[in-house]
């Protein structure tokens, strides 16, 4: 036995002890049920212990984060609190977490941030207030603030406010409110900072009164609003009338004490928006005198709702700033007496004040409903035909109430003014009305105004003629035709294709000419046929080094992963409900759920997703022309009704034919629109949506209750813009599912789905979780992703033929991310792309060959579409980790990876056929395609199970078992399928190409 063949052995060895330990591992900590339950066994005896009153040393490990969950959870009474305080040796834990607040690792300090705040004794407030002052990074100096706010102490106010000179925006935001919980305290304290010129200080002025208002703070918003031009010209004193832009966080340190730091004017920049490398983060305007202005804009807004009189002043109603004067208008709103009603109404003849005026009267007519009468006389008695416009907008609002008036005394007049609510674009609720409407009487009455209309306007003949039931538009004297979806022409990209045969063409000319050249010199001599026997022979070691190569790639970013989940496990544990909860602390979300042809699945996936844990979230389903029942379905089950819905078309899509909403479900909005794909649905969703963030789901998938907050919360620990996060997805095949929750977390049944459960843990917590470490991470999944709204927008949006790039893709998940991380990059811009490993969400995956087969062919072509849309950064050192590592990894192992695959496999067969599969081929392709193929799978499924054991310990088996027999033959069926879309590619586009599913039952 030769050396190569005894050190394979060794290597055999090896990874199969390893593989054993592993699988050992899993097996006992099932066993023993210790695996990352939240808290083991001993950890649940030493809480039991502090409990009870006994002593324990708050330094063993996780006690305290336990103990504060517990107290989140469970309502403790007075004497288990006074046993626990009784219980902890104040002296040694002190000391430690004293000391463990100078410690230089991040996570160290904020434990010892969280257990201080906890202890809340005066040793451990003054070590914080000296730690904040020095901290650099926010993330932590937001712990100890939060801490801080917790003791509560008065004497903390100084250093709070004074940790929000000259730190960053993200930073400001949070602080602001948390010092707003101090309440009275801070309310006495504000005479202190009230003559400050800093705009970080006007700015927590402004927060605080906008959630706890006072005489004080209304004098100091009104001061602020009628000092508005000094405080601009003061500062076009100190840096000139010039308009050029500046740093947005350095720009308002003028006339401060530290205005010597002076301007960080940036040079030979082209973007409108710029921050400093000392403060990178969330790019916005930065024109001192329009973030001036929006703060004085916004006091306007806490006067109006709080002290709505004193903006009831001639030198605010008629100011030359129109955004002040229509918020002065606005706060007549909360005014509640008949005159001052009549005083809007006098003011809608000001084109100008048009919008607020509308809001306004709108607003005191919901409030007194009585008051309508008085709008409706202006109405009869108005001549100019641009106020009687403005009065019927208004009156819109109330348009049941006039269609039950119809045919009664004042009848004539209600005919005007539905009239004119229809004219004005209002129709839905009257359409929605008619076609549940039982009353032939009122029915006539309503159809004679349509008739009048639609001879008018060919726009709303057509809108009636497509959402009235088939015997109302027969009424009108219409015929209601069908719609037929037009047919959308494909074009090749020829561009493309020659590329493509190009690599194949080099994949199948590279090993030849490689054999050639390591040959060289038997190339004219040796037989043919020997040469062949030795170029099989070659190609073999060839795959067994590939298989090597890829799975050593593999085995680093699991390592990665594994140091990633440690590091989410420890600062989610620290995370307090009470901290996630306080107001500005976690983004506002939108969930948008694309959805075609999905009748049995929606209603579980809706129920799901409006019963999550989450401050601040709305649904936005999207029905994309599906051909079934998705809409019917959806309407009926939560009684909706089509609206008129205002929305801004920030991003093309197909066209919008209805917004469905009920009053009672706030938090759900239905969108019906043409057919378009995933992508287009979800463009349509943002236009939509009103939240800072939104969230892209399948909306045949269901999330964990608190997937969301999970997360989000990443947006804590990084300090940075985060434009783009993504969760984890595990298959719901075989689930129990009940009311949108899932009961019982079960394997799915199907041999087909079990390889992919495997596959998607192994995906996720071997390739996601170590891209995301090294902030390299390309794909966030289209069923489960988190996108800063404002960033998607600024790229464009998802690419589809209508959007800005006018091109379709069928990886619209891994585009965007791939397209927001390029900008980014360019713009020179400090983010992170973030993955959650506990946030879940469970989607059905394909059961038969045919659909899983689709599913891969769509897959592979998105990522050709992809890296050759984005092939400029490739190689390119201005994208940095993701040029020179991430973006080539996909196109040598991913892309053109399966190619080669597909090759070494033909060639294994070669060799088998002629005997030529020695020990040591054999010793190599067994260890690089089964033994580290099982490692990485198995050690996938121990990190998946770190937070939460997730399977039964006969499906932890079944996975095990399933993770082994993968690597003989699924493996390669499913490689040869990505071989299939790289070669489909060639002939014709790829659609979406939707699956058929099967719903969530009691066990799917």
């Amino acid at each position: 036995m030769n050396y190569s063949i005894q050190l394979s052995m060794v290597v055999v060895f090896f990874l199969s002890a390893l593989n054993l330990v592993i699988i050992g591992s899993l097996l006992y900590g099932r066993l023993h049920n210790s695996i990352a339950e939240g808290i083991s066994l001993e950890q649940q005896r030493r809480l039991l212990k502090l409990l009870s009153g006994k002593i324990v040393d708050l330094k063993q490990k996780g006690l305290i984060i336990n103990y504060l969950n517990l107290r989140e959870t469970i309502e403790l009474n007075e004497q288990t609190i006074g046993n626990v305080n009784k219980a902890v040796d104040i002296f040694k834990s002190n000391r430690n977490y004293l000391q463990k607040l100078k410690s230089r690792s991040r996570i160290k300090r904020i434990e010892a941030a969280v257990f201080l705040g906890f202890m809340g004794n005066d040793a451990a407030r003054i070590a914080m207030e000296k730690a904040i002052l020095r901290e650099k990074d926010y993330p932590v100096k937001l712990y100890i603030a939060n801490a801080l706010t917790e003791i509560a102490d008065p004497e903390s106010l100084p250093v709070l406010v004074s940790s929000l000179k000259n730190s960053h925006r993200w930073y400001r935001e949070r602080v602001n409110m948390l010092i707003s919980d101090f309440g009275d305290a801070f309310n006495a304290y504000l005479t202190q900072i009230s003559g400050s010129e800093l705009i970080e200080i006007k700015e927590l002025i402004v927060d605080f009164a906008s959630v706890n208002f006072s005489e004080t703070v209304k004098d100091y918003l009104l001061e602020l609003i009628d000092c508005k031009e000094e405080a601009i010209k003061k500062l076009q004193t100190l840096y000139g009338a010039s308009t050029e832009k500046a740093c947005r966080n350095c720009i308002f340190y003028a006339g401060s004490e530290d205005q010597d730091k002076g301007v960080c004017k940036f040079q030979g920049a082209v973007s409108s928006s710029y921050v400093c490398q000392r403060h990178q983060v969330l790019p916005v305007s930065v024109n001192y005198k329009e973030n001036y202005t929006k703060l004085v804009y916004k006091a306007a807004d806490i006067l109006a709702r709080y002290y709505p009189k004193v903006l009831d002043h001639p030198k605010y109603l008629s100011s030359e700033d129109i955004e002040l004067r229509n918020l002065a208008i606005q706060s007549l709103a909360n005014i509640k007496t008949l005159g001052n009603l009549t005083k809007v109404l006098s003011l809608l003849n000001n084109e100008g004040n048009a919008r607020s005026v509308v809001n306004s009267v709108t607003k005191i007519i919901e409030r007194n409903p009585s008051y309508i009468h008085v709008v409706v006389k202006q109405f009869e008695k108005e001549k100019d035909s641009a106020v009687r416009l403005r009065l019927s907008e208004i009156l819109a609002n109330k348009i049941a109430y006039f269609i039950m008036k119809l045919g009664k005394q004042d009848g004539k007049a209600v005919g005007d003014i539905i009239k004119q609510v229809i004219l004005l674009g209002h129709t839905s609720e009257v359409i929605d009305f008619l076609n549940k409407n039982k009353d032939l009487d009122l029915e006539n009455e309503l159809l004679a105004i349509i008739k009048d209309v639609i001879r008018q306007s060919d726009k709303h003949k057509n809108e009636f003629k497509r959402y009235l039931n088939e015997r109302l538009v027969h009424k009108c004297g219409l015929i209601k035709t069908e719609e037929i979806p037009a047919k959308k022409e494909e074009q090749k990209d020829w561009k493309l294709i020659r590329s493509l045969y190009l690599i194949l063409f080099s994949i199948l000319v590279f090993f030849p000419t490689l054999y050639c050249l390591r040959h060289q010199d038997i190339l004219f001599t040796a037989p043919l046929a020997e040469q062949v026997k030795l170029f099989v022979i070659d190609f073999n070691y060839y795959l067994a080094y590939y298989s090597i190569t890829i799975n050593l790639i593999y085995l680093t970013l699991l390592a990665l992963s594994y140091v990633n989940v440690k590091k989410q496990l420890k600062l989610w544990r620290i995370k307090s409900l009470s901290l996630l909860f306080k107001p500005k602390m976690l983004p506002t979300i939108s969930i948008i759920a694309p959805a075609y042809n999905e009748e049995k699945t929606i209603i579980e996936s809706a129920n799901s997703l409006l019963n999550l844990k989450y401050p601040d979230y709305e649904l936005v389903i999207v029905n994309d022309g599906s051909k079934d029942n998705t809409l019917e379905v959806l309407i009926n089950y939560f009684d909706l009704m089509r609206v008129d819905y205002v929305f801004d078309n920030k991003l093309n899509t197909k066209p919008i034919r209805g917004v469905y909403q009920n009053r009672s479900i706030p938090k759900l909005i239905v969108v019906d629109k043409d057919n378009g794909g995933k992508a287009d649905s979800l463009n349509a969703g943002i236009n939509i949506s009103n939240k800072e963030y939104f969230c892209g789901i399948d909306a045949d998938s269901l999330l964990e209750d608190d997937a969301l907050l999970k997360l989000a919360s990443l947006t804590l620990d990084k300090g940075v813009e985060t434009p783009a996060l993504g969760g984890n997805i595990f298959p719901i095949n075989g689930c129990t599912i009940e009311r949108g929750q899932i009961k019982d977390v079960r394997i799915p049944e199907n041999p087909l789905a079990r390889f992919q459960t495997i596959e998607y843990i192994r995906a996720f917590m071997a390739g996601r979780l170590g891209w995301a470490l090294t902030n390299s991470l390309l794909i966030i999944s289209g069923a489960f992703g988190l996108f800063r709204k404002e960033r998607v927008i600024s790229v464009g949006g998802y690419l589809t033929s209508s959007g800005k790039y006018a091109k379709d893709t069928v990886g619209e998940d891994m585009e965007l991310v791939v397209r927001i991380s390029r900008l980014m990059r360019e713009l020179g811009q400090n983010y992170r792309i973030c993955y959650a490993f506990n946030a879940n969400c469970w989607t059905e995956v394909p059961e038969d060959l045919e659909s899983l087969k689709k599913q891969r062919y769509r897959w592979h072509k998105g990522l050709i579409d992809i890296l050759t849309f984005h092939k400029t950064m490739l190689f390119n050192p201005r994208y940095g980790r993701i040029g020179i590592v991430a973006m080539p990894y996909f196109l040598f192992f991913e892309m053109i990876g399966p190619l080669l695959e597909a090759l070494g496999y033909l060639m294994v067969i070669a060799a088998f056929i002629l005997g030529l599969l020695n020990a040591q081929i054999a010793l190599l392709l067994f260890i690089s395609t089964i033994l580290m193929g099982v490692l990485v799978s198995v050690s996938s499924l121990l990190i998946a199970e770190k937070d939460k054991t997730y399977f039964k310990l006969r499906d932890i088996m079944l996975l095990i078992i399933y993770a082994i027999i993968e690597n003989f033959g699924p493996r390669q069926l499913f490689s040869l399928w990505r071989v299939g879309g790289y070669l489909n590619m060639l002939k014709k586009p790829g659609g979406w190409d939707k699956p058929v599913r099967r719903g969530f039952t009691a066990k799917v």
